[in-house]
């Protein structure tokens, strides 16, 4: 398989036999299984090479065989199953009235939002969509997975083509956590560096499909 950023070698499924090798009769057929996990898009390049040996029984010397080889290349374009928008929010700290606290520095605390839009041709369903914070961090899911007293388990998001849903994570400093720990988190222009957001989510057809986001981060922070 020759990918946009690296070309890898496959391993066929399904083979009978160790040396993957099969006779085949006339009118036989033979389906072998090659499995390739897209993690860029763009052009993509299957080429399938095919050795096999013919054997001839029309000779008057009796039966000969004679080598003979064939490539194939299938070639496909791999486009974004799912589109993922996302924004971050910081909380303002919220002072306590009549009481009275050595001057610390309170912990910090996010919403993070993301839009997820189905670019696919088909539907398909959300089956897992988590944040994985930095050290730091904790998160707290506040969507369907979300367990809620007195009522029942929500149903995973059903998307269409096009459709879209919207998902959310609440995002605090760890308790206990020091400022500094946050700012090591930081790049260059201030902003910090929160965590990833992985999907996972499954076609008509039970193929399954994943994204992890780059590292997700604040606004610019004075």
């Amino acid at each position: 398989m020759q990918a946009p950023t690296q070309t890898v070698p496959l391993e066929l499924a399904g083979a009978e036999e160790e040396n993957n090798t099969s006779e085949l009769g006339i009118g036989e057929s033979l389906q072998r299984i090659v499995r390739f996990d897209l993690q860029s898009e763009g052009n993509h390049v299957l080429a399938v090479s095919v050795n096999y040996i013919e054997t001839a029984h029309d000779s008057e010397d009796g039966p000969s065989s004679r080598t003979r080889t064939f490539r194939k290349l299938y070639q496909f374009i791999a486009a974004p199953c799912l589109s993922v928008r996302t924004k971050v929010s910081e909380f303002p700290a919220q002072e306590q009235k009549n009481v009275k606290r050595p001057q610390t520095t309170k912990p910090l605390s996010f919403a993070l939002e993301a839009q997820l839009e189905n670019m696919a041709d088909g539907p398909i369903t959300l089956e897992r969509v988590a944040f994985s914070p930095k050290q730091s961090f904790s998160t707290t899911s506040i969507n369907w997975d979300m367990s809620w007293p007195n009522t029942e388990k929500m149903d995973c998001p059903f998307l269409m083509p096009r459709d879209v849903t919207q998902v959310a994570f609440l995002i605090k400093q760890q308790s206990g956590g020091k400022q500094t720990t946050a700012q090591a988190e930081a790049t260059k222009d201030g902003r910090i560096i929160l965590g990833q957001l992985t999907i996972r989510w499954r076609t008509s057809m039970g193929d399954p499909g994943f994204l992890t986001t780059g590292w997700l981060s604040t606004r610019k922070r004075s």
